[in-house]
């Protein structure tokens, strides 16, 4: 039977154990063996909880996908200035959060003949967020669309 090179839950060496041994040290502490060295000679194993273990590498990962997220703040050329200073807090707080910004502009009827005063919304909100252009204002439709980031 092989032998392992037996490392314990505290990180302790426990010497070279058949492959039976270590398996029974494992269970008496109600824990797994887990190998951890195949290529090494002689392997390494571990003794250790390995569903707590995965639950902490997938948490661990989790923290770093978070940060590319777009969110998406809701503009418009009529809005008011309390909805303005509601929309600039949302947005500062996502950027802090280390996401990005879709800023979003609808013109309705009449106002697609001041497309000029779309993009100064937009670049107003840029500029007091003290950010920058991910994506410039671009017109798809009714709608200006632009992406910041801090």
């Amino acid at each position: 039977m092989p032998e392992l090179l037996v490392i314990d839950d505290s990180g302790k060496q426990l010497g070279l154990k058949s492959t039976f041994e270590a398996l029974k040290l494992a269970e008496e502490r109600d824990l797994d063996l887990v190998e951890i060295g195949p290529n090494n000679r002689p392997p390494v194993a571990k003794i250790m909880d390995y569903s707590k273990y995965r639950y902490e590498l997938d948490k661990k990962r989790g923290k770093q996908k978070r940060g590319g997220e777009v969110k998406e703040v809701r503009l418009s050329l009529e809005i008011g200035e309390h909805d303005w200073q509601v929309r600039v807090n949302q947005a500062k707080r996502f950027l802090e959060e280390g996401n990005k910004v879709k800023v979003s502009l609808k013109l309705t009827g009449r106002q697609m003949l001041f497309s000029e005063k779309a993009t100064e919304k937009i670049n107003d909100f840029k500029n007091i967020l003290d950010a920058s252009y991910e994506s410039p204002p671009q017109r798809l439709g009714p709608r200006y669309i632009a992406v910041i980031k801090k």
